[in-house]
This record gives C-alpha cells, structure tokens and sequence, in this order.
C-alpha cells in the first residue's frame, strides 16, 4: 500500500500522471467528498496534490521476525486474532528444512506459527519516487505488543483504503 505524509498526516494515497490524490474517510479542510458515477456519496475524501507539497511518500510493507529471521505475512488484520496464528510465506527452499515450511506451490513456502511463537511485526516505510533516496524506517512492535498493534492496524491503515 502506498501512503503519503501531507501536514504531519499520513493517507492513504493513489498516484496517477504524476499526480497523488490522499484518501481519508474523515472530512478535512481542503479535501473534497467523493462522489460516485451514479452521484452517490461515497464518504471517501480526496484532495490531490503534487510530489512538491508532501513531506514523504513511501510504500508500507510488513515483515515478521520468526526465530531470528524475517519473513513476509500472507496478511496482516483482526482475523489473525481469531485464529491465533499468523500464516507467513518465503521463496526459500531452506526454509522447509530449517524453519518447517510447506510447499505451497512451485518456489513457494507457508508456515502457521502462532502468535506467541513470533519475535515481532516490524512495519518498513520504504520512500519511493523523488524520495527514493532516503532511507527506509522500520518499526518493530514487539511480542508483547503484537495484539494491540493488530487491533489498531485495521483502524490506521487499512479503514481509510
């Protein structure tokens, strides 16, 4: 997913022609109410702006530390509560030996780990176009924290897509 940080904000961001249009779903000043092609409301507002007036854009992508090595989640949001476990994938065929993955398909691997046996969910803010030079920061939401982080994430950044 794709955000930038316009006024100290992050949105949910869309880039077209060189132009990127912020989401939210809260009205703010300066953003417009979307309105369908059938004129329905859609309670989505965007404003579009230019590269030049964001402070950052950046992908956000997330990876888990998974007995001392990071992998890619299948997903990432509330079901992963329910079910208590956490499905995580790699192009690894070492992986099947060393960290008991199944072959999902060709050069594909999948593992369930439960919740508990995760070291933590690190969140990577990779900055792309003309902020592709800067550094990409990682947070890291430890063990403990991992629950809350999960019931908060569907809030911050998946309710305004």
């Amino acid at each position: 997913m794709k955000y930038a940080i316009y006024n100290h904000k992050d949105y949910l961001l869309n880039i077209r022609n060189d132009r990127l249009r912020l989401r939210t779903h809260e009205p703010e000043q300066g953003f417009r109410e979307l309105v369908d092609q059938t004129g329905n409301k859609t309670n989505l507002f965007i404003k579009d702006v230019t590269k030049e007036e964001v402070n950052l854009v950046y992908e956000l992508k997330f990876v888990v530390a998974y007995k001392g090595k990071e992998f890619e989640p299948y997903s990432l949001g509330r079901h992963i509560l329910d079910e208590n476990e956490i499905s995580l994938f790699s192009m690894d065929i070492y992986d099947v030996a060393f960290y008991g993955f199944e072959k999902q398909e060709q050069f594909v691997f999948k593992k369930d780990v439960p919740l508990d046996d995760i070291e933590s969910i690190i969140e990577v803010k990779k900055p792309i176009l003309i902020f592709e030079d800067l550094p990409e920061s990682r947070r890291f939401i430890p063990r403990g924290e991992v629950r809350d982080y999960i019931m908060k994430l569907d809030s911050i950044y998946i309710e305004n897509s």
